[in-house]
């Protein structure tokens, strides 16, 4: 661009810049300031606006009645008018107000709001506002406010105002560079060249006058004004560096917490920072010293792979010492490499010391010296949750070996009767299936235990104990219970133990031990049959002793008297030679029964026995007009049994069923053979046991007939326990089964009783 060549003209084309430029500047600041002023007064009313909408927008979702929202969003005035109001229910859903809005990372988790939070906008919209709604108990839903960009608020024709300030501005000047170029010299052009070379950024330009009075004072002063600007812009660009430098490290100190923060393994946190630590320092050599919980001494956590020989050397172990005791960073050199110690402190304590070496002399500068003793505080924190994270898992894990290696079931619950913790044994004792985790209640627990009966008593008796302990006037001690629980591998019996769960002496809820003492109740009951069998045998033999000797003579003069006289006298004596006969009977079963006895073990064909057996009771079963019939399988292996017993156990059944079909009726027998065992069923449609009875059926002396023994069933239950069998009843309306289960085998029953 030309100057004109005149002086004047001059002067008057650089003073109407000047006036440009300046009232530019203005128009730009003010705009600037005229924007943030609207800004704030956008953000002031949006505040504002959200404040009184929190009640309404309460009544809304209570009443459903929008009136009184209506009412404010009619009468809006101002920078208000222009923002967005928008009323979200609890799932985001636009209730009542403007188009809903969606922010470009998506509307957020409405617990995680607080009143006032911002989030960015999209389109014509700049930034969003959220106001919760809450009756007090939970969030009803959100009032969104949306701010316009600051173009869209403006309320002012304020352009037009500063362009015709800048048009009169221009008219002004224009007119007192006409007046005032009258008086100017021609040293005005060197001013006018320097103050162009000023604005196309040349700071360093000075103006040479050598003028006098205002003029001089002027270029004077212009030449001030570009030293200050230029020793400005210096002073700018340095500390532009160190911010660079600053942000740098803290985008570094990011980057390494963000990568130590995803892993919760203590060793590979150690390693990632380590590495990190010699790479931003320009470091050969790395090393984490931490101290050993248990022996309190410094040990090597982690090294890099390069190594320097100072590990032993007398300034490393003083400068290691130093640095972990008195918590400072420690700098120093030996053997023409330089070394630095960092503590690691977390919570004003020294966990370990970070160590860095390289192989120069020039030690490390201070900037990098600072970073180090940033970063390392932030590292110790991680290292310190880290090693507490390894520690709780370690504890986690010897609790869950504990649990798993209790016999008993266990589990502990809370007031509120959820499930605080459990092994797996209480699974397998309740035959429970599925898994229980933290947080189950005790009714989904109970409801998924198979035995209903059980299940209802159970939880009757935790529910009960644990208002017991939590109740103000209640002392509770332990509680202990017996149940039966009925599981798939059969009827069980259970001890429930139940205490009181505390924390710090204060009752946090209760803790419930299920014992299976089915076997312990087993030995209980064996340890009582014996008894009962050796008092039984002791008396049985003092008993026969005493007993058959005067039988003997009673049996021996009935029978004298019998053959002499005639009439009702010999009736007479042949019923009383019948109980005789009856009671020496007696003796001999109860000797049978307590007498320890040999099973005479054979391979023997049951459908033999049977054969046989029907042979016996043919005649008997068809004066009681009773029908026997005998199902055996097309193969049948052999068994080793003692023949004479077995068919004594089979004769006792079969005698009774026939004693019970007092009407007629029908015995089946069959037979059938598993790898494992060989069963022998006995049923008949006579009446049905009852339940009491059945519990006492194989107990000797028990009996329900006028003139039976009570022993012929505890024999059979004896004669089959010797050869290692089971018996099973079974009885219902028109049919009683009995089984006689043996195992196969030549090694199973037993040598004596």
């Amino acid at each position: 661009m030309l100057l004109p060549s005149s002086l004047q003209g001059k002067f008057i084309l650089i003073f109407f810049a000047l006036v440009i430029v300046t009232n530019g500047l203005f128009a730009l600041v003010a705009f600037s300031r005229e924007n943030i002023y609207t800004a704030n007064d956008a953000v002031d009313a949006a505040v504002f606006l959200g404040s009184i909408m929190q009640r309404p927008g309460v009544a809304y979702f209570e009443s459903g009645n929008s009136e009184t929202m209506d009412r404010i969003f009619r009468y809006r005035t101002g920078i208000s008018a222009k923002l967005k109001l928008t009323l979200y229910d609890a799932n985001w859903w636009r209730l009542w107000g403007d188009e809903a809005r969606i922010p470009p990372e998506g509307f957020p988790d409405m617990s995680l709001v607080r009143a006032g939070d911002v989030l960015n906008g999209s389109g014509i919209i700049d930034r969003e506002m959220l106001f919760p709604l809450g009756d007090g108990k939970r969030i009803l839903g959100m009032v969104g406010i949306g701010i316009p960009r600051v173009d869209l608020l403006r309320v002012r024709a304020t352009g037009s105002e500063f362009m015709l300030i800048l048009v009169l501005g221009s008219i002004i000047g224009v007119s007192a560079a006409i007046l005032l170029s009258r008086s100017l010299l021609e040293q005005l052009g060197h001013l006018t060249d320097s103050i162009n070379a000023f604005g196309r950024g040349d700071y360093s330009v000075q103006v040479s006058n050598n003028g006098s009075g205002e003029i001089r004072e002027l270029a004077d002063s212009f030449n001030i004004m570009a030293l200050k600007v230029q020793e400005t812009f210096r002073e700018n660009l340095q500390r532009n560096r160190v911010i660079d430098e600053k942000l740098q490290e803290l985008w570094e100190i990011y980057e390494l917490t963000r990568n130590m923060s995803l892993s919760v393994e203590f060793r590979v946190i150690l390693e990632q920072f380590l590495e990190k630590a010699q790479t931003l320092s320009f470091s050969c050599y790395g090393r984490i010293i931490l101290q050993n919980r248990y022996s309190q001494k410094l040990e090597p956590a982690v090294s890099s792979e390069a190594s320097l020989q100072v590990d032993h050397h007398e300034i490393y172990e003083n400068a290691l010492n130093t640095c972990f005791l008195e918590a400072a960073t420690i700098s120093t050199e030996t053997d023409g490499c330089s070394l630095i110690f960092v503590p690691l402190l977390t919570a004003s304590r020294v966990k370990g010391v970070l160590f860095l070496g390289k192989k120069d002399s020039h030690g490390y500068s201070d900037g990098i010296r600072r970073f180090l003793e940033t970063i390392a505080p932030v590292a110790a924190s991680l290292i310190e949750n880290a090693s507490l994270y390894e520690e709780l898992a370690s504890w986690n894990q010897h609790m869950q070996n504990i649990l798993a290696s209790i016999s008993s079931g266990l589990f502990a619950i809370d007031r509120k009767a959820n499930f605080i913790i459990n092994n797996e044994r209480l699974l397998k004792i309740t035959g429970t299936a599925g898994q229980i985790t933290a947080g189950t209640s005790l009714r989904e627990f109970c409801d998924s235990l198979p035995d209903r009966d059980f299940s209802a008593v159970f939880k009757e008796a935790v529910e009960s104990y644990l208002n017991d302990i939590f109740a103000a006037e209640q002392n509770k001690s332990r509680t202990c219970r017996e149940l039966e629980l009925q599981t798939p591998s059969g009827r069980r019996i259970v001890e429930i133990l139940l205490s009181p769960l505390y924390s710090n002496y204060d009752v946090r809820g209760a803790l419930i031990v299920i014992n299976d003492i089915s076997e312990q109740k087993n030995r209980e009951q064996q340890m009582i049959e014996t008894e009962k069998w050796a008092v039984l045998g002791r008396l049985a033999a003092s008993v026969a002793h005493e007993i058959r000797n005067p039988l003997v003579a009673i049996k021996s003069l009935v029978e004298i008297i019998g053959e002499e006289v005639q009439g009702d006298l010999k009736e007479h004596a042949r019923v009383v030679l019948g109980e005789v006969h009856r009671l020496n009977r007696v003796v001999t079963e109860l000797l049978s029964m307590v007498r320890p006895e040999m099973a005479n073990l054979r391979s023997c064909d049951l459908k033999d026995i049977i054969n046989e057996l029907m042979l016996l009771i043919r005649h008997e079963a068809s004066r009681s007009g009773v029908k026997i019939k005998v199902s055996f399988p097309e193969v049948l292996g052999k068994i080793h049994i003692d023949a004479e017993k077995i068919k004594q156990a089979i004769l006792n059944i079969v005698l009774n069923a026939i004693q019970s079909l007092k009407d007629g009726g029908e015995i089946d027998i069959s037979l059938a053979d598993t790898p494992e065992f060989l069963t022998i069923t006995i049923s008949n449609n006579g009446p049905e046991i009852p339940a009491e009875l059945r519990e006492r059926i194989f107990e000797p002396f028990f009996t329900t007939k006028t003139s039976g023994t009570g022993l012929g069933l505890a024999i059979t239950r004896k004669i089959v326990e010797l050869h290692g069998g089971r018996m099973e009843l079974e009885s219902g309306a028109d049919l009683t089964l009995f089984r006689i289960i043996l195992p196969h085998g030549e090694a199973h029953g037993k040598a004596n009783s």
